[in-house]
């Protein structure tokens, strides 16, 4: 029963920790995406300009409380925001319900984190940055000496999950060469490989499963919205909430499959 308080406790703080970067991280973005400085200047409604107080900024209730539109002016407020509110304390709460109040939560709430704002930067600007990635590997390589698992053990699985990207980029690059068209972006596919260092191969091969599967379900909904063709949509975002997935809920998934054979 006090674990449970405990975790419980845990995994209020981290959703709102997780709404607040989330918040945070699409302000950050949206500016750079236009060319203004992330951090510098007060947030304020891209309609009417007025600044924002404090009531406003508050995640996700703030857009609650005033239905989705800037108090001063009545217009709309982007719902990007509050996905990425909602992205942040759902995956922070996720994860700390899942592994509880231990120091390995610590290593995927910064794991997670990371995957939020490279979500977001990639449906801004269609890219994934080399600094998001290489600090994923960084801060995989940084707990693997504070956690210190078995080594042998521990890189023989990162061997077996590097080996799922690494079999698909071979795929991407055949079907690309005998079709002349681009199948997969070269940033996802280097996306793949950092979340293997994170990813057993089956959660590795269920993050792909379940990013295909949120991405046409994405796709479907933007199309029958806009009663036309679905928008180009990144695919980054949608790694990122499989890995998400996987990451807590992959384990009975994956044993209940191999238990059919």
């Amino acid at each position: 029963m006090e674990e449970l308080l405990i975790t419980s406790y845990l995994c209020f703080w981290l959703t709102i920790l997780g709404a607040v970067l989330g918040s945070f991280f699409d302000c950050a973005v949206s500016r750079w995406a236009v060319g203004r400085p992330p951090f510098q200047g007060r947030s304020h409604c891209d309609a009417c300009g007025h600044a924002l107080g404090v009531r406003d900024l508050i995640p996700i209730l703030g857009f609650a409380l005033h239905r989705g539109k800037c108090r001063y002016c009545g217009e709309k407020i982007p719902v990007d925001c509050l996905a990425a509110e909602l992205a942040g304390a759902a995956g922070f709460c996720l994860l700390g319900a899942c592994y509880g109040p231990t120091l390995e939560t610590a290593q995927w709430i910064i794991w997670a984190a990371l995957l939020l704002a490279m979500g977001l930067i990639d449906q801004a600007k269609r890219i994934i940055p080399n600094w998001v990635l290489l600090a994923l590997a960084g801060n995989r390589a940084a707990w693997l000496l504070i956690l210190r698992p078995p080594l042998a053990k521990a890189l023989w699985q990162i061997g077996l999950a590097l080996f799922v990207p690494l079999v698909l980029l071979l795929l991407v690059l055949l079907w690309e060469k005998l079709r002349g068209r681009e199948m997969m972006g070269g940033g996802d596919i280097k996306l793949l490989f950092a979340l293997g260092l994170y990813l057993s191969w089956g959660e590795l091969l269920l993050t792909l499963l379940a990013g295909c599967l949120l991405g046409l379900g994405a796709a479907a909904l933007s199309k029958d919205r806009d009663g036309m063709g679905s928008r180009a949509m990144a695919f980054g975002p949608f790694l990122a909430a499989g890995a998400v997935l996987s990451v807590c809920f992959g384990g009975p998934v994956i044993a209940w499959y191999l238990g059919l054979f």
